[in-house]
């Protein structure tokens, strides 16, 4: 009797240091969700997680409208319509928003929720929660071999909702910077935009061209976002350059152009002060240097010169050619095309240019 009780205690250590560690290994694999702001990756990798780790159809990531009146959903791996929504309403799943726990039910068809999902025989729905609110719900249904959801199967979705809720609920509040801060740059440009005629629109076309580039050279997202914040304040130190000279009306003097060429430097100073900003101040810095070293303000050449400034360097051009100046009309598109292609090799790096052209073609 004895070897027996001490057998069962032995069965049911081991049961729940088994269950112990899967929870671990999946604390362990789901961390990298937190080594990206994207949602919509953060939600691409739960359901993945979840369809896997619990031997489940269908996992679903449910999120809340701006009012928190309807559930849509987000992501979705398995049998689901991605159109279906869930208005506040008794059922499974806004009860688990509500009492903040995960709920349960092997055969759903023979509870009074039957013809809440009809296409669904069992589910196991647990709330997203973040640190300061409910973010939605995610919701696994129909295991591959129909068996029922037991607690362990409660205790990883739990362990899967809860850093999922803190990482959606980072990136949520990453987003809402990210937008101040894009937000505070638009306006700078704008203030800049504003001395001279000339430079109207500008940086919102150079933008354009130096994303188009970036997009041909399938730059990392985050190298992305470096080179559209750059694009934007690229002309940033123009605003220390007399007016007299941004808006006058015939060709520049030497002495001129040597005031305007100041304004990468000056632009890098007014920055300088933003660390986290430090390859978007590079690339600033730079964007007038000559791919073969020559006539450049500080002589890099080739790699030296950072690539957000080598790809900013072809758009700036660009338009610059397109644009009417005070001195001279626009040039055709065509006409600038061929100058661009013209200086490959010599101020243009010749990667930056053939994904221009990629780019300009399309």
């Amino acid at each position: 009797m004895e070897t027996n009780n001490i057998q069962n205690d032995l069965s049911l250590t081991v049961r729940e240091l088994a269950g112990a560690y899967e929870e671990l290994s999946l604390l362990y694999r789901i961390s990298g969700i937190y080594s990206t702001l994207s949602i919509d990756e953060i939600c691409s990798i739960v359901v993945s997680e979840a369809v896997t780790t619990l031997g489940v159809k269908t996992a679903v990531v449910l999120f809340l409208d701006e009012k928190g009146e309807t559930l849509y959903t987000k992501a979705h791996k398995g049998e689901w319509n991605s159109a279906r929504q869930f208005p506040r309403d008794d059922g499974v799943i806004w009860k688990s928003i509500e009492t903040k726990k995960p709920l349960a039910f092997c055969t759903i068809k023979e509870t009074e929720y039957m013809d809440y999902i009809p296409d669904i025989n069992s589910l196991m729905v647990c709330p997203i929660l973040g640190k300061a609110k409910a973010v939605g719900a995610i919701l696994v249904a129909d295991k591959a071999l129909n068996e029922e959801f037991f607690s362990n199967d409660s205790k990883l979705l739990m362990a899967i909702s809860t850093q999922a809720g803190l990482a959606i609920e980072n990136a949520f509040l990453y987003a809402e910077l990210d937008a101040l801060s894009m937000g505070a740059i638009k306006c700078l440009v704008k203030a800049l935009e504003a001395t001279s005629y000339w430079t109207a629109g500008h940086t919102e076309r150079v933008t354009e061209y130096a994303m188009g580039i970036g997009h041909v050279m399938k730059l990392e997202t985050e190298t992305l976002e470096k080179l559209k914040i750059c694009a934007l304040l690229h002309d940033i130190g123009k605003i220390a350059t007399p007016k007299e000279i941004l808006n006058k009306s015939s060709e520049l003097t030497a002495g001129e152009w040597l005031e305007i060429k100041k304004h990468p430097v000056v632009g890098a100073e007014i920055l300088e002060e933003l660390k986290q900003f430090k390859d978007v101040i590079l690339g600033i810095k730079y964007h007038h240097e000559y791919w073969d070293g020559h006539n450049g303000i500080f002589g890099l050449k080739r790699e030296e010169i950072p690539l957000i400034a080598r790809i900013l360097s072809v758009a700036d051009t660009f338009d610059a050619l397109t644009s009417d100046r005070p001195y001279r009309p626009k040039n055709s598109k065509e006409k600038a095309i061929k100058e661009i292609i013209k200086c490959s090799g010599t101020q243009f790096d010749p990667a930056v240019v053939e994904a221009f052209l990629k780019w300009v073609s399309l």
